[in-house]
């Protein structure tokens, strides 16, 4: 048995209790009815209140001007200023940071925690050559050391009594001693010539005729001394005279 459908259909209500009104709306008269659509107000500007406030410390600009310098440093770039606005250029540039910070002594592989010198014959950060044996400290036995018995008995160097190759190996062994300057000086004396040019000394080989002479050059075979090989090495050579270097000047206290 079919039922037939009813001519009155459900209606759907909606009572108060199911959806509540939200806190701080009027109940009365009804729902207040929504304003229209439209653009949202300006967000508040703080700009003037910021710029009001004097900023604290140095202020440096991206065109790299530097401003608010206190009175009391140096306003150039060999202060605090300088090194400041290089360390700040730094964080945008990278390969500043090694100029402006230096390096990172954790970061080179070495052994910070070692007790004993990392290298013994590191001269400082500012020599040009390393330590040379006789700038480093060794232990002796305490008999060894003698120096202030027979310092005032000991004979005087007399290089012009020494052979070529004594007078060499002074030159070479001795770099910044007084001593490569003695030995220069009786190298000299002995008609041999350092060519600034070539580092080198040279000497006119004995017997061999000149090919040509002028008043500002010479070519003929010359001598040249091979520290490398430690031997003199017989070649043709154009010499030019302002490449020789002059007279070694000795201090007036050493004797040759």
């Amino acid at each position: 048995m079919v039922k037939q459908p009813t001519s009155e259909q459900s209606e759907f209500t909606m009572s108060s209790e199911d959806f509540p009104a939200l806190p701080g709306t009027s109940s009365a008269g009804g729902a207040a009815p929504l304003p229209p659509p439209g653009p949202l107000p300006p967000p508040p500007d703080f700009s003037n209140h910021t710029n009001d406030k004097p900023r604290k410390g140095i202020q440096t600009s991206p065109d790299g001007k530097v401003t608010n310098i206190p009175e009391t440093m140096i306003p150039n770039q060999f202060g605090i200023v300088g090194l400041l606005t290089f360390i700040r250029a730094a964080e945008s540039d990278p390969s500043l940071v090694s100029l402006a910070l230096g390096q990172d002594l954790t970061a080179l592989g070495l052994n910070l925690n070692s007790p004993d010198n990392l290298y013994l014959t590191f001269a400082g950060p500012w020599a040009d050559t390393p330590c040379r044996p006789q700038d480093m400290d060794y232990h002796v036995p305490p008999e060894y050391l003698i120096n202030g018995s027979i310092r005032e008995k000991l004979a005087p160097l007399r290089l012009n009594r020494y052979k070529e190759d004594l007078l060499f190996y002074l030159f070479y062994c001795f770099v910044g001693d007084v001593l490569q300057i003695a030995a220069a000086a009786e190298l000299y004396n002995r008609e041999w010539r350092y060519h600034m040019e070539e580092k080198v000394w040279i000497s006119q080989a004995p017997g061999m005729p000149m090919v040509e002479k002028t008043s500002t050059y010479e070519r003929g075979t010359y001598y040249f001394f091979d520290a490398h090989n430690w031997r003199k090495v017989a070649k043709e050579f154009h010499l030019d005279y302002s490449k020789l270097e002059g007279r070694p000047q000795l201090p007036p206290h050493v004797l040759t």
